[in-house]
């Protein structure tokens, strides 16, 4: 027969063993408790960006078209000044050079024309997508906010890792990697940075969880900056599309950076 120490002592393993599993669990809750809160301040904080804001910045877009190596065939360089009145955005051209074969051009006028024909086509694709919806153009803050995978209705189709050492442009943050559960072309997935103290989003570095069709890649980048503590702005964007089909194939990567914004209202 085992003596009675022996038995005390398998006893007291047996209760540490519990009280660990116990603690893990518990912690495990806790931190599950501790994400679903983060989440539910990244959506407020989201949501609370205004959508009708109105602003002006500097801003030069650059686009590089690529061969079938990933070569750069020409490089557009445009600058502009942006300017964006209760949500809806316009663009001054002032310049805009296509380097080609070593060689550069200003397109500035052609540019210009087809950048306005372009915005014509978009506003009335919105218009005919919004047609019959109440309040029409569907704002900033309500396309970010759907874009991004915090709301509670999407939560369940991602599972989300937080990080707290982080940066973004030197600036500390907290990165949240998404990876989406459901694949979809409308689930996006990558990384999320977010200022430690606000909430404020500071960057995000994504791409959809299933390709759309036609496209073998799709990357996004941007970084943001809140104006005045509650005007959501884009500071940086870039965009990789590699996709279309033989005759018709899409290789670029678009670049653009603002600078210099001022609140107008």
């Amino acid at each position: 027969m085992e003596s009675r120490r022996t038995v005390m002592r398998r006893a007291s393993l047996s209760l540490a063993l519990v009280l660990w599993i116990l603690s893990v669990a518990g912690g495990q809750t806790s931190e599950a408790s501790d994400l679903a809160s983060f989440l539910d301040k990244a959506a407020l904080k989201i949501k609370s960006y205004p959508d009708k804001a109105s602003w002006t910045s500097n801003t030069v877009t650059t686009i590089t078209k690529m061969d079938r190596h990933w070569t750069p065939e020409s490089v557009t360089v445009v600058t502009k000044i942006v300017r964006v009145s209760d949500g809806e955005r316009e663009e001054t051209i002032l310049k805009a050079e296509e380097t080609k074969k070593g060689k550069t051009k200003d397109i500035t006028r052609k540019y210009a024309e087809d950048a306005r024909e372009a915005r014509e086509k978009e506003k009335k694709r919105r218009a005919d997508a919004n047609e019959g919806d109440r309040g029409g153009r569907r704002s900033m803050s309500l396309s970010l906010d759907e874009f991004l995978p915090f709301a509670e209705p999407k939560r369940g189709q991602f599972d989300f890792l937080l990080t707290e050492k982080a940066a973004v442009d030197g600036r500390p943050a907290l990165m949240l990697e998404v990876t989406a559960r459901v694949k979809s072309e409308k689930n996006w997935e990558g990384r999320f940075y977010f200022d430690p103290k606000t909430t404020d989003i500071l960057g995000l570095e994504v791409r959809p969880s299933e390709n759309p069709s036609l496209v073998k890649e799709l990357e996004f980048r941007a970084t943001f900056e809140v104006l005045d503590g509650r005007v959501l702005v884009v500071k940086s964007t870039r965009a990789k599309v590699n996709g279309g089909f033989f005759l018709k194939h899409i290789r670029q990567v678009i670049e653009e950076t603002s600078s210099g914004f001022e609140l107008t209202k």
